[in-house]
């Protein structure tokens, strides 16, 4: 039987795909990897929810944006972003200018 997390991942392509954490090793830790982060994705005017599993610390969602898709967990011990090559570049990139 499948999760929930892994129907997610499935639905929207993510379910080979790979994590942004370490193309970030010069980011100090996970937090500061999540502020710089929701920085840029804000930036994405038409950045969208489409789906998502909320729990008392946290939860895991999948957003779009400019056509791409990416999941993220977000929670009170541990965040990460799994999307496309690509995506996880173009990512990357805009949280080190901004840092």
């Amino acid at each position: 039987m499948k999760s929930k997390i892994d129907e997610m991942l499935l639905t929207y392509g993510l379910s080979a795909e790979c994590s942004i954490l370490p193309m970030l090793d010069d980011f100090k830790d996970e937090g500061e990897i999540r502020e710089y982060c929701w920085q840029v994705l804000r930036s994405y005017p038409d950045l969208k929810k489409e789906d998502w599993i909320i729990g008392m610390e946290g939860g895991d969602f999948i957003y779009s944006f400019d056509n791409h898709f990416i999941f993220i967990t977000d929670d009170i011990w541990s965040f990460n972003l799994i999307a496309r090559q690509p995506v996880l570049v173009l990512l990357a990139e805009k949280m080190k200018a901004l840092k």
